[in-house]
């Protein structure tokens, strides 16, 4: 099964749970576009949420995308 998951979104608990029913979960290194934000507040709650969550908004969120990545689970 694949995710695209919205870097504004923590992932982890839904891992969580498919690892409990044997599948392995992959988290891309990659990230693709998904489209443009519709105003600057927000351009500035995903780059706060994405810098919360541990991740680096420059080039993606900063640069005015929502960005996603790919979760595999199999």
């Amino acid at each position: 099964m694949g995710a695209f998951v919205l870097r504004t979104h923590d992932y982890r608990t839904i891992s969580r749970c498919l690892e409990s029913y044997g599948l392995a979960v992959e988290r891309s290194a990659a990230t693709w576009p998904q489209r443009r934000f519709t105003d600057g507040a927000e351009r500035r709650r995903a780059v706060a949420t994405v810098t919360a969550l541990g991740e680096d908004p420059a080039g993606k969120e900063s640069a005015g995308y929502f960005h996603t990545r790919l979760h595999l689970a199999r």
